[in-house]
């Protein structure tokens, strides 16, 4: 990879992971067409985070031929503006003859605070922008955001502050992106959001994590454990909600080297991981919201071994 090309901003654990970030501009332009695939919506959804988007344009066979051994049927997608468009195009295209849906990945934990709201919109724009140029096959599918504002400094000196601006910007970038035609709104959420006291906007009070799962099509749940029963206790809470609100969850489970052996299966390997995921949807495969899993992320999941 040529670093000097590189014009995007990776979000969220943005200090724990490979790539640095995603920026994301463009201009508004309104998509139009069906997004997706059949197949990918009747699986339950074995999802990827792909921080590193130069995989498909360095070895796109390789990569739908890893990613369809692995069951994958849906991608998060990393921006970068200055990357060929013609990369994005094809790699979707092709994707999508396999049953993999694409949607579009950006986001920074600095983008809830009022100078730097106006990257989110560039990235819902340059999404929208380029569906609009592309043949309906083309199209990304959704566009999912990872904003964790509770590694900014002022998370400690200011919390209340700084959920107010995480919501405000959670609620514009739905209304957004529902304006401007048939993609999903999908966002990424860890899974003690429970404990936070917010108001309903209905005169009474709800939590953090129910008020954000209302305002989305679907919510990517990090539930970096690595146990099973770790993994299925920290999100009992948000499938409730979720249930409730007849919105669809999909559970994130890590895989990065990340220093701490209790929350990524970097430490452990497949072979445990994927028995985990395997007891989480027995235990959660009934229940209405449960729609599947997702390994953070891509790089690091094709490097992981069976375990030791």
């Amino acid at each position: 990879m040529n670093s000097n090309k590189r014009n995007f901003f990776r979000p969220g654990r943005w200090a724990k992971a490979v790539i640095l970030g995603c920026f994301l501009a463009g201009q508004a332009l309104a998509p139009s067409g069906p997004y997706g695939t059949a197949e990918a919506a009747e699986r339950p959804v074995v999802g990827t985070w792909m921080w590193n988007p130069y995989v498909i344009g360095e070895d796109p066979e390789g990569t739908l031929q890893a990613l369809s051994e692995r069951g994958v049927n849906l991608v998060y997608l990393c921006i970068d503006r200055d990357y060929p468009q013609a990369y994005y195009s094809r790699f979707i295209r092709e994707a999508g003859a396999l049953g993999i849906e694409v949607q579009a990945l950006g986001g920074a934990p600095n983008w809830v605070l009022p100078e730097h709201n106006g990257k989110l919109y560039d990235f819902i724009y340059w999404v929208t922008g380029y569906n609009s140029q592309v043949a309906p096959e083309e199209r990304f599918a959704g566009i999912h955001l990872d904003v964790e504002p509770y590694v900014l400094p002022e998370w400690s000196s200011d919390s209340d502050r700084i959920i107010g601006l995480w919501m405000d910007t959670v609620s514009g970038f739905a209304q957004e992106v529902r304006s401007t035609g048939a993609l999903k709104v999908g966002i990424d959420m860890p899974v003690w959001l429970e404990h936070f006291s917010v108001r309903d906007g209905y005169g009474g009070r709800t939590t953090l994590s129910d008020w954000l799962i209302r305002r989305v099509d679907e919510v990517t749940l990090m539930a970096y454990r690595t146990s099973a029963k770790d993994v299925a206790d920290s999100v009992r809470t948000e499938l409730d909600e979720a249930d409730r609100a007849g919105v669809p969850v999909i559970i994130g489970v890590d895989t990065a080297d990340t220093g701490q052996l209790q929350e990524s299966y970097y430490y452990h390997g497949t072979t445990r991981m994927n028995g985990d995921l395997a007891r989480v949807a027995e235990t959660y495969g009934s229940r209405p919201s449960y729609r599947g899993y997702s390994v953070h992320e891509w790089d690091s999941w094709i490097r992981l071994g069976p375990g030791s």
